[in-house]
C-alpha cells in the first residue's frame, strides 16, 4: 500500500446538531507506518438506530480521508464521495433507492479535482442507460449538455434566440428560447475559455420569458447565455455572441 503524507489544516468539520447523535467509531489503517482514519458514523436527527453517514477521518483531526458514505433511511447506499486530505478528489457515485440487500443502481457519476467538480459527469436512468452527460471545470459549468430519453434517442434542447434593435442612444436586446420556455436565466459578458459558465456574469431583466438589455451604441459584440433546468432537472446552458 502507498505511503500518504496527510498535511494537517485547520478544519472545522460540522456533526449537525445542538443535541449530538451517539457515534460508533472504527479504527482502520491507513498507512503502513501506523497514520489511521477513525470512520465516524452519524445517525439520521430522528432515528437512534438508522446511520446517514459513514465519515472517514484522519485520527485525532476533523479532516476527512478516504471514502465518504451517505444512506437513504431505509438502509441503502445513497452516496460514495472520495476525499484527500480534506478535500473531494476523484469520481463520487450517487444511487438510487433499492431495496434490501439489492445492488446499488448508479443515478449520477461525477468527477472531482481539488474539491470543485471537474471533469465528464454522467446520470443514468433507473435501467442503467445514458440519461445524461455534461461538463464542469474548476467548478464551473460548461455549455453542451446531452440528455437521452431511456429508448437511447437524444433529446432537442431549444436554440437561443436573440433580436438586436438600434435606437437613438442604444441597441435593445432581447433573448428567448425557441421553445417558450419561462422558466430561465439569461446572462451577459464572456464565457470562460468560450464554454464554461462564469460565477459574476451580470444577469438580464426578464419577463415571461424573454430577456431583455441595452446595450451603448458604442459596443462592438457581446455573448448572451440562456440557463435553465430540464425535465430531468439537468443544467442545460446554450450561448450565442451578436456583432454590431
Amino acid at each position: 500500500m502507498k505511503s500518504y503524507r496527510i498535511i494537517l489544516i485547520t478544519a472545522i468539520f460540522y456533526f449537525g446538531c445542538q443535541n449530538p447523535k451517539p457515534q460508533v467509531e472504527e479504527t482502520v489503517n491507513l498507512t503502513p507506518a501506523k497514520e489511521g482514519i477513525t470512520i465516524v458514523t452519524r445517525l439520521y436527527e430522528n432515528s437512534a438506530t438508522a446511520v446517514e453517514y459513514e465519515i472517514p477521518i484522519v485520527k485525532g483531526t476533523s479532516i476527512k480521508h478516504g471514502i465518504q458514505k451517505r444512506y437513504y433511511q431505509h438502509g441503502s447506499l445513497y452516496s460514495e464521495i472520495p476525499y484527500v486530505a480534506g478535500e473531494r478528489e476523484g469520481t463520487a457515485y450517487t444511487y438510487y433507492p433499492v431495496n434490501g440487500n439489492a445492488e446499488p443502481v448508479i443515478w449520477k457519476k461525477q468527477s472531482y479535482k481539488k474539491n470543485k467538480l471537474d471533469g465528464i459527469c454522467k446520470r443514468y436512468h433507473r435501467d442503467g442507460t445514458l440519461q445524461a452527460e455534461y461538463e464542469y471545470k474548476d467548478g464551473l459549468p460548461a455549455v453542451g449538455l446531452k440528455e437521452y430519453y431511456q429508448s437511447g434517442n437524444q433529446i432537442k434542447h431549444p436554440d437561443l434566440l436573440l433580436k438586436k434593435v438600434k435606437t437613438l442612444e442604444n441597441y435593445y436586446i432581447t433573448a428567448r428560447l425557441s421553445d417558450g420556455s419561462k422558466n430561465v436565466d439569461f446572462f451577459i459578458g464572456n464565457l470562460a475559455e468560450g464554454k464554461y459558465l462564469p460565477e459574476n456574469l451580470k444577469g438580464l431583466q426578464v419577463v415571461k420569458g424573454v430577456g431583455e438589455i441595452l446595450i451603448p451604441l458604442t459596443t462592438q459584440n457581446v455573448t448572451i447565455t440562456a440557463v435553465k433546468f430540464t425535465d430531468y432537472k439537468n443544467r442545460y446552458i446554450v450561448s450565442k455572441s451578436i456583432t454590431f
